[in-house]
């Protein structure tokens, strides 16, 4: 789309401790007393899913913020930024849920909460990015560690993804998210996603129909293979 810059990294944040211990041992402590709550903000159960998630703000994407700036793409039209996000409470949780990457426990207990809650599927970022390379590898190692559930991530952080492909496990389903409405898909990675005005070009189910996976069983987002195109929110 002409005049659209699109930004290849985001503005830097504070360092995210890397985690490189047993996660299995430390995750066995930080179930008592919702202390794993009390780390990652906790998991949440979005309507539309039948499974739950993870998330930060939208306020803390990195290439988000600086798109959003940007008419025309779709991060100018986050619906992570409209209705039930505005809400004083998740809000609250969802910054919570950011501050607590900077506990050097969260990797494992986050995985706590996905092995205690999470039956076979599991989404990282209903709202926000990855926050770096350490965040990146952090989340790929909760889901190597947790092979029986399948991981969808949607992320623009492309050039994370590029440097650290090695590091995904076959059961994280990492999606590249067009950044242009009416864009065309990434090419470069097997599993995109694009967001359409018209309802024809949408291949999302949910998004056409009343916006619930779960009424349509629909794991369309889980699929390792290929593009997903949402209507316009």
């Amino acid at each position: 789309m002409p005049g659209i810059e699109l930004p290849v990294v985001g503005p830097p944040v504070p360092e995210i401790p890397r985690y490189t211990g047993d996660i299995d041992r430390d995750a066995w402590g930080l179930m008592r007393g919702g202390l794993a709550e009390e780390i990652t903000g906790g998991l949440a159960y979005p309507s539309k899913m039948d499974c739950p998630a993870w998330g930060i703000s939208a306020t803390r994407c990195r290439i988000g913020a600086a798109l959003a700036k940007q008419p025309g793409t779709v991060c100018a039209a986050c619906y992570a930024m409209k209705g039930t996000f505005r809400a004083k409470a998740v809000a609250d949780k969802l910054e919570r849920a950011y501050r607590g990457l900077f506990d050097p426990r969260w990797t494992p207990a986050l995985y706590a909460l996905i092995r205690w809650h999470a039956t076979d599927r599991f989404r990282f970022f209903h709202s926000g990015d990855f926050q770096g390379e350490n965040h990146f590898l952090n989340i790929m190692r909760i889901c190597a560690a947790t092979r029986d559930v399948l991981f969808w991530i949607p992320t623009r952080e492309v050039a994370l993804v590029r440097e650290h492909a090695d590091a995904i496990p076959e059961n994280a389903v990492v999606r590249i998210s067009g950044n242009v409405i009416d864009g065309p898909a990434p090419t470069w990675w097997p599993t995109t996603s694009t967001v359409a005005t018209d309802p024809r070009r949408a291949t999302c189910p949910s998004s056409k129909k009343g916006g619930n996976c779960g009424t349509h069983h629909c794991t369309a987002c889980w699929s390792p293979q290929g593009n997903v195109a949402y209507l316009r929110h």
